[in-house]
């Protein structure tokens, strides 16, 4: 008798363990499935830079404007050319300045590429402006008695182009030219880009080209030693 009494059943404590170990495991599986891969992860940051150039270039087109894109190791942002000044672009929220994540690196290419040649776009144009467009002038001095005027009445929001756009405040380390220009033809500046994800090995990558215009080209991810 007392035999089968010790054989009877599991204690509460029994039952208690083993379902927590279920649902340690479930939680495990959960996470395996939820995750995305370092490849996906790259397909997705690949894929929004490359759905808002195309925003910025349509953008561009429909409002008359001429934009900018500037990228590096850090994230990538787009410009606005408004009185004979380059402006980062705060908003339309789809614009704004983004971060990528940790241990990507970015590598931009405009020359030597061999589909740019005969491209009618013309950097030099906007280089050989370059020295006089960011000196001090009386735009800077116009913009600087708007924004003291402007805080003095209590208002601080950043100031707003007649364009639609607004800008964010320039700061002393801000890029005075993008790299790659969204024109208002529709012209884009040729280039490859390429997007990759370093933080272990075998380093994953993907590309983005612009040949003349949008729809930008992007190949399929690969693996680099």
């Amino acid at each position: 008798m007392k035999h089968q009494r010790l054989n009877a059943g599991f204690t509460l404590i029994e039952v208690l363990l083993v379902i927590l170990l279920i649902g340690l495991l479930a939680s495990a599986v959960v996470i395996n499935f939820s995750g995305e891969s370092r490849d996906k992860q790259l397909v997705t940051q690949t894929g929004q830079l490359q759905q808002l150039i195309h925003i910025a270039s349509e953008t561009a087109m429909l409002k008359q404007q001429e934009l900018g894109l500037f990228v590096d190791n850090e994230g990538y942002r787009f410009m606005l050319f408004q009185d004979d000044k380059w402006h980062s672009i705060s908003e339309p929220k789809s614009l704004r300045p983004r971060q990528f994540p940790p241990g990507y690196k970015i590598e931009l290419e405009l020359e030597g590429l061999e589909w740019s040649e005969g491209n009618l776009l013309s950097q030099l144009e906007w280089q050989e402006e370059e020295e006089t467009l960011f000196e001090e002038n009386s735009f800077d001095q116009r913009e600087a008695e708007k924004l003291k005027q402007a805080t003095e009445e209590g208002n601080t929001a950043a100031p707003k182009l007649r364009t639609g756009f607004e800008i964010a405040p320039r700061q002393k380390d801000d890029p005075k030219l993008p790299q790659v220009y969204l024109l208002s033809s529709g012209e884009v500046t040729p280039f490859l880009l390429t997007v990759r994800d370093d933080t272990e090995s075998p380093v994953w990558s993907q590309q983005l080209k612009a040949v003349f215009s949008i729809p930008l080209e992007r190949t399929e991810v690969s693996r680099e030693r």
